[in-house]
């Protein structure tokens, strides 16, 4: 049976590099700072399907809801150093960073370490200061790994000296901040999403075709579910082509059908139309983006039907439905066949580079 992960969250400067080599020991590996690395929320849940693995993270705390609503069993221990100590020792090591900046970027970590201990089961906190003590580092080992405490391997650790460059760490983390905010407004979306109470499913639906500002207001919360789900930046709906948009919506080549309850959005489904170049006289319609609320089972093949429906009244004679690879597009091939859909080649996609 495979042994649960554990995670040690702690502030910069509070010996984790050291913790993460101590806590390295028989069939345990420990990583040190791996978020860093990560991006995308099923990156970082990877690293604990790694059999015996755990980390210590110092960027980690502020997700702790969403860390056990998928480790539930993740054990848990919080290293405590006094915060004007971790400033000291930040600045001395990465100079050019702001000292106010900093501090208040501290401070907020370490209100998360005091929620994580007042609000979850069996962690272990520990001061920094005792992690200078066996005895502590004894608590720590037998707490994450389930081994006796082996005080050979610990005077072996003890005797070597090991700090992290935390000013390089700094310069990954400026290299790399467009995808690291990414994943963290990912994180904070899930965060969130996990603390909201799920709500019951809506009884009844109005389906309807409506223009794209209208859309585009009431479907701000599904937007950022959207994006989540295929991968992509929580705020990438507010970079899409909203102007050519508007165009085509304007000159009838645009059919956006919302599902609503009580007023409240909980899917779309968008479709362009064209004449065919097949036949002058017949139009020629492609779904687009897709959504439906998870809140909701069986609402995106109701959309999909009044979709169609209304694109029969308007004299469209083919529709196109791309199944496509991110998020639920996979599973889209096998609505599109239940509603009658036939397979109509592949499609290609080939992204050129310019200068």
């Amino acid at each position: 049976m495979k042994a649960s992960p554990f995670i040690v969250l702690a502030l910069p400067r509070s010996r984790t590099m050291w913790l993460s080599r101590f806590l390295s020991y028989g069939e345990w590996h420990c990583g040190h700072d791996e978020l860093q690395h990560c991006r995308s929320l099923e990156d970082a849940w990877t690293w604990f399907k790694q059999p015996c693995a755990g980390t210590v993270e110092t960027a980690a705390a502020p997700f702790w809801r969403l860390l056990l609503r998928h480790q539930p069993d993740i054990r848990i221990v919080t290293v405590r150093r006094p915060v004007d100590d971790v400033l000291a020792s930040v600045l001395r090591v990465v100079p050019g960073c702001s000292p106010v900046e900093m501090l208040d970027l501290l401070r907020r970590m370490d209100h998360k370490l005091d929620q994580i201990e007042a609000r979850v089961p069996c962690v272990l906190s520990v001061r920094f200061d005792d992690l200078a003590q066996e005895s502590a580092c004894a608590a720590v080992f037998e707490h994450c790994l389930l081994y006796d405490h082996d005080p050979e391997w610990w005077a072996a650790c003890n005797a070597q000296h090991v700090s992290g460059n935390l000013a390089a760490q700094v310069r990954y983390a400026q290299a790399y901040l467009p995808q690291i905010q990414k994943l963290e407004r990912a994180a904070k979306h899930a965060s969130f999403a996990a603390m909201t109470p799920k709500a019951a499913a809506p009884e009844g639906f109005t389906f309807e075709d409506e223009p794209i500002d209208r859309w585009y207001r009431d479907a701000t919360p599904l937007f950022r579910q959207h994006m989540a789900q295929t991968g992509q930046d929580i705020e990438d709906w507010s970079r899409k082509n909203l102007p050519l948009g508007r165009r085509l919506d304007a000159g009838g080549a645009m059919q956006i059908i919302t599902a609503r309850s009580n007023g409240r959005m909980f899917g779309y489904l968008m479709s362009l139309i064209s004449p065919s170049l097949d036949d002058p006289s017949a139009l020629v319609a492609q779904h687009l983006p897709v959504f439906a609320s998870p809140d909701c089972p069986g609402l995106g093949m109701k959309l999909q039907r009044a979709a169609i429906e209304a694109l029969r009244h308007k004299g469209v004679t083919e529709v196109l439905g791309l199944a496509g690879v991110r998020g639920a597009g996979p599973r889209l091939g096998s609505v599109y066949r239940r509603l009658g859909f036939d397979t109509a080649g592949q499609m290609y996609r080939l992204q050129l580079e310019h200068p």
